[in-house]
């Protein structure tokens, strides 16, 4: 009896382990996202295979998961968008500084 329950635990404890390990790098940056300071600035990002796409107005941009940021590769260099857990927001480069936008419900 001991040995069949140490049997289901150990398998059980493998199975968590490699769920754990499997969880999709990037996958914080997903949904929808609206500007703190401009309710009509909006995006949202969603998975492409192993990239993302950010939509935008019908526009789509490709990103990569480098570093724990997001990166949009472009003809003027890379953009980072940065994901703060703690406020669950996403923070960007913008015309007068940082911006930030936080998670639409």
């Amino acid at each position: 009896m001991k040995t069949s329950i140490f049997r289901y635990l150990s398998a059980f404890i493998f199975g968590v382990v490699i769920l754990a390990g499997c969880a999709s790098k990037g996958s914080e940056f997903l949904g929808a996202w609206v500007n703190t300071r401009n309710s009509t600035d909006t995006f949202q990002i969603v998975r492409n295979g192993d990239e993302f796409l950010i939509v935008n107005n019908g526009n789509k941009v490709g990103a990569t998961y480098e570093k724990g940021m997001l990166e949009i590769k472009g003809i003027l260099g890379t953009t980072e968008l940065t994901y703060d857990r703690k406020s669950d927001t996403i923070l960007t480069p913008g015309f007068f500084g940082q911006a930030e936008y936080r998670r639409r419900k």
